[in-house]
């Protein structure tokens, strides 16, 4: 028979052990839920390794490994969601697509192919192959890289708010964007990338979204509109909670290169009137190739109020000289890609809030910026690729036609004056669209003081 004392002792030993058995398996289950390895399948991670291969991609590519190592709580549906979204070869080493080189579908995957590419009307399973932190080239010219050694120091340069809109975004290509954007940009010229989701219906872009940008090294807002707003509303969304001095707006399936940054941001701050957008590239909607966009092009139109792109003329080249660093003064924008200073962007008038989805808002902005003794340029020397596509995969209310017709007839009866004939004579079908109550922007108009002319 035990002792008193012995009997205490057994029984203080027996409630340690237990107590530290039970620890134990909290401790397990605690680092099942929060382990980033449960979003993992093998070695796969959220925020991809650098190529072990070679030097980073430039002196502002950081390696992400203590990002990658950090623990964010999420709940077991969406931890269950990103497993199955990184489940492909874009979360893993970078066999495909590297160099900007382009990918060809299996064979035996092409029925797939088919049917996903209705999904965004570009190529989701080639996206699905090429690493999200894909390598491209240098593809700035010798006159813009020697620029760029010789250009005064970025410090005490203003810092830019990076605005993205997107509806029903792929999940690779909305990466990558942001993977490309952060891998390439001096930090201390980051103030923050805005993502403005404008409703999609997907489930990846809520809790999943939500949860893989926590991992980046600069501040990624995520703001989930609860209402369908168009690409025009949501950039003001974005536009109004930025804190940067200067407004960066992307599309959401972009690639950015070596030095992009820095030669927009120089040429605003230089002269807070300047809007400067870069080279647009391509980004091929089948095989995603990087293919470079000539240097020799600007921005015009015709009067279907339909945005296209000209050779330069020679005057413009002469005024350059044979400096292929100087930007081109351009006539107007493509929407997509440009940088402002956010004064004069809310000076002139920001975006018309009555136009609708998206489309023509660019021409509109070109005309005021002109007309309010501002300038465009497209700088040579900052390069971002873009996936075209043939059609966009959108419905707009009404029909393309209707909104497209709207939006036009608003710039011309706001700020076209007497040349507005020209437009309703190659369009006479915009005579029949209602464009809406102007008085706001005809007040602009008069506020500012300006003549088309």
């Amino acid at each position: 028979m035990l002792s008193v004392g012995g009997g205490r002792s057994a029984v203080c030993r027996a409630v340690i052990a237990t107590s530290i058995v039970w620890l134990l398996i909290d401790v397990v289950i605690l680092f099942y839920y929060l382990d980033p390895s449960i979003l993992t399948r093998g070695q796969r991670r959220i925020d991809p390794e650098p190529l072990a291969a070679g030097p980073p991609e430039n002196p502002h590519q950081k390696s992400y490994e203590s990002h990658a190592q950090q623990v964010f709580p999420v709940d077991k549906e969406t931890a269950d969601q990103l497993r199955k979204l990184m489940n492909t070869q874009a979360f893993g080493p970078g066999y495909h697509g590297q160099g900007g080189t382009g990918v060809t579908v299996p064979e035996e995957q092409k029925s797939i192919k088919e049917k996903r590419f209705l999904e965004n009307q570009f190529n989701v399973v080639a996206s699905e192959m090429i690493s999200v932190n894909r390598t491209l080239p240098d593809y700035r010219s010798e006159a813009c890289r020697t620029a760029a050694g010789n250009e005064k120091t970025t410090v005490g340069l203003p810092t830019t708010s990076i605005i993205i809109v997107f509806h029903n975004e792929a999940w690779t290509t909305l990466l990558r964007t942001l993977h490309s954007v952060i891998n390439r940009s001096p930090r201390h010229l980051l103030e923050e990338i805005i993502m403005i989701d404008d409703k999609s219906d997907r489930d990846y872009l809520v809790k999943p979204l939500d949860a893989y940008i926590k991992k980046f090294p600069i501040p990624v807002h995520l703001v989930h509109l609860e209402e369908r707003s168009g690409l025009i509303r949501a950039r003001l969304t974005g536009s109004g909670m930025a804190k940067g001095k200067i407004l960066l707006f992307l599309d959401a399936h972009v690639e950015v290169t070596d030095g992009w940054l820095e030669p927009l941001v120089h040429r605003v701050a230089d002269d807070r009137k300047r809007v400067v957008a870069p080279i647009i590239d391509v980004i091929s909607d089948d095989t995603f190739e990087y293919v470079t966009a000539s240097e020799t092009t600007w921005g015009g139109f015709n009067w279907h109020l339909n945005f296209r792109w000209y050779a330069v003329p020679k005057r413009e080249l002469n005024r350059r000289g044979s400096d292929r660093s100087m930007p081109i003064q351009t006539p107007t924008i493509a929407g997509g890609l440009f940088a402002i200073d956010k004064q004069f962007f809310y000076d002139i008038g920001s975006y018309d809030e009555g136009m609708q989805v998206w489309g023509g808002e660019n021409l509109e902005i070109s005309f005021r910026v002109w007309m309010c003794g501002g300038s465009l340029e497209i700088h040579p020397c900052s390069r971002v690729g873009h996936v075209f596509r043939k059609q966009t995969p959108y419905t707009f209310p009404g029909g393309t036609a209707k909104v497209i017709h709207h939006n036009a007839a608003r710039t011309a009866e706001v700020w076209m004056d007497e040349y507005k004939a020209f437009f309703y004579k190659m369009v006479p079908a915009a005579k029949n669209v209602e464009a809406g109550d102007v008085t706001e922007r005809k007040k602009l108009r008069e506020t500012l003081q300006k003549d088309f002319s």
